[in-house]
């Protein structure tokens, strides 16, 4: 029962395994999609989103594109929303930049309507 079978047996399980692994991830089970809408974030993404927003919206100054971004979140009153975050962001260390693009945007916004 002494065979020498050399390398080639692990060689062999080696490559059936990642073959097998391989068909398993792309036909068998494959990832789900990462496609989500703005308006499924979670409520910190939803933040960020926002925040992002109103930095564009300082360097480009277009508020139909920026209410435009904000109406993808689906929320009820944008105006309120912005202002409560930049009262939050406010307090944090960065957040006075952050903080005045959000509240020139709120208040742009409120203008506009």
């Amino acid at each position: 029962m002494n065979e020498k079978r050399g390398h080639w047996y692990l060689l062999t399980g080696v490559l059936l395994g990642v073959v097998v692994g391989l068909v398993i991830a792309q036909f068998i089970t494959p990832p789900a999609s990462g496609d989500i809408t703005p308006s499924e974030l979670s409520s910190q993404y939803k933040s960020e989103y926002r925040l992002m927003v109103a930095r564009a919206y300082l360097a480009n100054n277009d508020l139909v594109r920026a209410k435009a971004r904000l109406d993808l979140l689906q929320e009820g009153d944008m105006v309120r929303m912005l202002e409560e975050q930049a009262q939050r962001v406010v307090s944090s260390p960065e957040g006075e930049s952050d903080a005045q693009s959000l509240a020139k945007l709120a208040a742009d916004l409120r203008q506009g309507q």
